[in-house]
């Protein structure tokens, strides 16, 4: 028996398990409350819980194992998490098909109504027969039939041509021309029954796509993915120090975004009956980083000073050159970054709020990994990025996870001590997401159970000490279905670090801007974290500002919502470009009395 303690961690979920004898990794999902495909019962014969060993090592390959690499079943790095025993520091990835529940993910926010004008048009081409009198070339042929349109270069002209040759022959001369503005990119024998494009929303925990209908701006479906990047680090830094590691690594990050993309329109386009290739436009927004991985573009110059981007400015780029499955010919319309941490997404958020229309003083918030804030005065929006890290979306605590099945979201504590917690499903608890998270900091320190210092007060009777002599506070007691979960000082440290890290964003923002709390109109909060998120917990440990709570507004995925906004419209790819200009970035760590801000934005 191995009495050292060892941690198994799953992603992309974001639990973690201490044991402290060997265990199958299918045993240790169960005690962690993660609920696996295994309709053989852990027999290794149905081959339903696959994952892949991303750190440590375990059990030899086993026969069973060996089988089902070899039928197809199992890809060549993964494992069956009934086979393989484990008994050192072990982090594995679970892939989607390998749960039993999906990871709550967010897709949707408030969106807009606009006036749809997608650059995207279908014509009518009655084409003239040729013969000998009159032989005329597929081009001229086209272009006769149509006098305002035309292939946007000889690229274009080739691989369409290459098509339609056999199509107006098979279709008696007639033929329908898919159009971006005034070019011809794809020819169909017949018109679709659905105009449609893409619109997505690459974070860095998911990947939220929406299938828009371009002729009224309806959407069609939404799928909301994991992330399967996470397996190279739940942070921003440590992706980019992998991508660091040499032209592979970063490919390799390129492929898993768009694999996991086009599973995923794949899916939109099966729910909505139409083929995988029906999508004739897209548009991506992420961060910074993601821009980058996105389109394969070197990220170096963002893991080091002076944190500089590639690219700052939008781009049309043929979807097949980036990997995106959609129409031959289709294009893709990606927004430019506003800095080396600051993204199209968040451009995305502050143009689906329409920041900039008026002169208010208003405050955006999209927290997340890497939180990104913006403040509005006048005619000036000023943004900037604060490494938060992923402690509120249960990176680096004991018992964090992120939200799903099980996931305690929403914590109160009662005059003598005793708690009681909203888990998400109803089930057993097996950990504490984001917004549980910031409920049990507030009420602890609403009931004196943490001091001013933000430290766990050894007085109080709920508070023990652990191993190590580290303080926690038990929120659930284990029984024969349910582990304890508690939170610790250490716990307790990590989340007070990327509270401080936000509000001192905000500070310096409204120092910067000369804006105090009782000027603010409107603090706007984006993202899956802030829709949960209660403002009163929020503004009592000191993270927003003091402002009334009806003055507060979460409006989700408002990321996802401004790119559904610039693929349905022209005009609007327009604004946002001109919006993007107007945004002024300030680099925190540059700022005077950066650490003075950083230290009192910690304190409660």
């Amino acid at each position: 028996m191995n009495e050292t303690p060892f941690s198994i961690e799953f992603q992309p979920i974001g639990i973690r398990l201490l044991c402290t004898e060997p265990v199958t990794l299918l045993d240790a999902a169960r005690q962690a409350g993660i609920q696996l495909h295994s309709t053989c019962g852990g027999k290794g014969t149905c081959g339903k819980c696959a994952l892949t060993i991303l750190e440590g090592g375990g059990s030899p390959l086993t026969r069973n194992e060996e089988i089902f690499r070899k039928g197809g079943i199992l890809k060549p790095d993964e494992r069956l998490a009934c086979e393989i025993i484990v008994q050192s520091d072990t982090k594995v990835f679970i892939p989607p098909t390998s749960f039993e529940k999906a990871q709550v993910l967010q897709t949707e926010g408030e969106f807009k109504q606009i006036t749809v004008a997608s650059p995207i048009h279908i014509e009518e081409l009655h084409l003239r027969q040729p013969d000998l009198a009159h032989p005329l070339s597929d081009q001229h042929n086209i272009s006769q039939a149509h006098a305002q349109l035309n292939f946007e270069n000889d690229d274009t002209a080739l691989k369409v041509l290459r098509n339609a040759a056999t199509i107006i022959r098979t279709g008696n001369w007639e033929a329908f021309a898919v159009c971006n503005h005034d070019h011809i990119f794809h020819i169909l024998k017949e018109q679709p029954k659905l105009k449609v494009g893409v619109a997505v929303d690459i974070g860095s925990t998911k990947i939220a796509c929406y299938l828009l209908n371009l002729a009224n701006g309806n959407t069609l479906a939404v799928e909301g993915v994991p992330n399967p990047q996470i397996a190279y680090g739940e942070d921003i830094m440590t992706r980019l120090s992998f991508a660091m590691q040499g032209s592979s690594s970063q490919k390799h990050l390129h492929d898993l975004t768009m694999d996991a993309i086009n599973q995923a329109i794949s899916e939109l386009c099966s729910r909505s009956g139409i083929s995988s290739e029906s999508s004739m436009d897209f548009c991506l927004v992420g961060n910074t980083a993601m821009h980058h991985f996105l389109l394969d573009l070197p990220s170096r110059s963002l893991a080091t000073s002076p944190f500089t981007p590639v690219v700052d400015q939008e781009l049309y780029i043929t979807a097949s050159e980036i990997g995106l499955k959609g129409m031959p010919g289709s294009k893709a319309f990606i927004p430019g970054p506003i800095a080396g941490f600051v993204g199209s997404d968040h451009l995305a958020f502050l143009f689906s709020e329409e920041f900039g229309k008026t002169g208010a003083i208003r405050l955006g918030i999209d927290i997340g990994t890497n939180t990104e804030i913006a403040l509005q005065k006048g005619q000036r929006i000023v943004s900037c990025s604060t490494a938060s890290g992923p402690a509120f979306e249960g990176a680096h605590i004991r018992f964090g996870m992120r939200a799903a099945p099980g996931a305690i979201e929403h914590v109160r504590i009662t005059g003598d001590g005793k708690v009681k917690c909203d888990v998400i499903g109803e089930k057993p608890a097996r950990g504490i997401c984001g917004s549980g998270i910031l409920d049990i900091i507030s009420e602890m320190k609403r009931t004196g159970i943490l001091n001013k210092r933000g430290r766990l007060d050894l007085n109080h009777p709920g508070v023990h000490l652990g191993e190590e002599k580290v303080r926690y506070f038990p929120l659930i007691a284990a029984d024969k279905e349910q582990r304890e979960i508690s939170i610790s000082q250490k716990d307790i440290d990590q989340i007070l670090l990327a509270k401080g890290a936000i509000r001192s964003g905000i500070s310096i923002l409204m120092d910067h801007l000369q804006v105090k709390s009782e000027d603010i109109e409107e603090i706007i909060i984006a993202g899956a974290f802030g829709s949960y998120l209660n403002p009163y917990h929020a503004i009592q440990i000191g993270m927003l500002p003091e402002i009334d709570l009806s003055r507060i507004r979460a409006v989700g995925n408002a990321a996802g919502s401004g790119a559904k906004m610039m693929l349905l419209s022209e005009t609007a790819r327009l604004e946002a470009s001109d919006l993007a200009h107007r945004i002024e970035h300030l680099e925190l760590n540059t700022y005077p009395d950066f650490d003075m801000f950083f230290v009192h934005g910690i304190r409660f």
